[in-house]
């Protein structure tokens, strides 16, 4: 093609054609810029299918993150809600004053333990990494931003709070009023009679009922977050797959 245009070059300069010749100049100007036009236009187009396809990649883990996250929060809840039906049981025996009896030990375990919330963040982090506008549907893109950075990390941070109140009582009241600290396993009171009457523990108690009970509400909303978000990555997933 080059030799083509070449020997058409030579051609007309050896005809004393100019005004021919300036013509063919500015048509092969125009055909050199309009194939870089298209290099540019081919470049740009890969560029933006690589983008995309980094998206959609980020979007089926960001999938697979939410499904990890309520798996874990579903375990969260089950412990949550043990350590509210232990902590009731108590409350009664001191309220009956039902004598002391070993069965209460393993209750006595359960009301502090308290599971941590291990949120999956990989592909949120990679997005923004990346810039959270790799992700073109306005929409889609809010709600991502609504469920990580305001769903879920005020729970991440109600969760941490609780993680640090629960290990300074292990560090403080239950080493003053149980024989061995193992709260995984049964604890046994060093004094029955003085812990069914001891106001400390007593407050202690139901503090952790009015601490987990909104946990267990606020666990269960980020299932819902999570679950719509799901629903909406999906949608977007089966939109691009019809395109």
């Amino acid at each position: 093609m080059i030799n083509f245009f070449k020997k058409i070059r030579k051609k007309l300069l050896s005809k004393n054609k100019f005004s021919s010749y300036l013509i063919y100049a500015i048509g092969e100007i125009v055909l050199v810029v309009i194939g870089i036009l298209i290099a540019l236009q081919i470049n740009n187009w890969n560029e933006y299918k690589k983008k995309e396809q980094y998206e959609l990649s980020l979007l089926n883990e960001m999938k697979k993150n939410l499904k990890a996250d309520i798996r874990d929060i579903e375990i969260n809840i089950k412990f949550n809600e043990r350590s509210i039906k232990s902590t009731n049981i108590i409350l009664r025996s001191f309220k009956n004053n039902i004598p002391y009896n070993d069965s209460l030990n393993k209750h006595y375990g359960k009301v502090p333990q308290v599971p941590k919330f291990l949120m999956s963040e990989n592909a949120y982090n990679s997005m923004n990494n990346e810039g959270i506008r790799i992700i073109k549907n306005d929409s889609l893109r809010d709600a991502i931003t609504y469920h990580y950075e305001a769903k879920t990390s005020f729970l991440k941070e109600w969760n941490n709070s609780e993680w640090n109140n629960q290990m300074q009582d292990h560090r403080t009241l239950y080493r003053k009023f149980f024989k061995k600290f193992d709260f995984w396993n049964d604890l046994v009171p060093n004094n029955y009679e003085e812990l069914s009457k001891d106001k400390e523990y007593i407050n202690y108690l139901n503090n952790r009922i009015g601490w987990l009970t909104p946990t267990v509400r606020m666990y269960k909303g980020a299932i819902k977050s999570s679950e719509n978000l799901i629903n909406l990555i999906d949608t977007e997933l089966q939109k691009r797959e019809n395109n």
